[in-house]
């Protein structure tokens, strides 16, 4: 499918849809995007810039409606703006220590930046105009993410044949039942340490100096290896081009 892209006053602020996602001709980028900007410039669903303030906010299409739906059902808007950016799932430090299973945290805006009544009236205008475009985006999230999670469910379907073909076999298969507790990690864009190596025009082993020094955050998912979310990414790159 075309990608279905608008343009608003790009040289101050502005706004653009793109449908397929990375590298398939949105918008031209403006000079000033750092290379994780550009990243997240090209990602499919609802982006927002502020050209003064160099901020870009990426929105997941359904983000998006949800956001349609409260400015139409609340006019604080046309006194107070609004405040937009990316949603986030946050994980509050004191769930990080709990060893309960369940893990606590708050959704926040990260790439925050304030618009003006105008300003809204324009993006309520523009969001109502691509509404159907906006559903069918988010029709193909969520495929995705449903075929993301089948393949989850395939590897640890094929991780139990596994076991259960170690018991049949007669081989001695230790149960051990320590206190461990599943990864949870921010919702959010993630790069491996080959793709933020490649962003940062650096080496992997530099990627992992820099984790180790702890000037780069990351996750260390047990299986994948580490991954670092974007907008520390972008954080980081920021103040290494400072």
């Amino acid at each position: 499918m075309m990608n279905c892209s608008t343009i608003l006053v790009q040289n101050t602020w502005g706004m653009h849809l793109n449908f397929d996602g990375h590298f398939n001709s949105p918008p031209s980028c403006p000079s000033w995007l750092t290379q994780l900007q550009q990243q997240e410039w090209q990602q499919r669903g609802m982006v927002v810039w502020d050209a003064d303030l160099h901020i870009v906010a990426h929105l997941y299409a359904g983000h998006t409606l949800e956001l349609l739906e409260r400015l139409q059902d609340n006019d604080e808007w046309k006194t107070n703006g609004l405040v937009i950016g990316s949603p986030a799932f946050q994980i509050s430090t004191s769930s990080a220590d709990n060893t309960s299973p369940k893990v606590g945290g708050a959704w926040i805006l990260e790439n925050q930046m304030e618009l003006r009544p105008d300003q809204v009236q324009v993006l309520i205008e523009f969001l109502t105009a691509q509404e159907s475009l906006l559903k069918r985006i988010s029709l193909h999230d969520k495929e995705d993410a449903k075929e993301a999670l089948s393949k989850v469910y395939q590897l640890i379907a094929a991780y139990g044949r596994k076991v259960r073909e170690g018991k049949n076999s007669g081989k001695l298969i230790e149960t051990l039942k320590p206190n461990i507790l599943p990864v949870s990690i921010p919702r959010g864009n993630y790069y491996t340490v080959h793709q933020a190596a490649q962003i940062c025009h650096a080496t992997s082993k530099q990627i992992r100096a820099w984790i180790r020094k702890g000037k780069l955050e990351s996750f260390d998912l047990p299986g994948l290896g580490l991954i670092i979310e974007a907008g520390k990414l972008n954080e980081f790159l920021y103040q290494r081009n400072s």
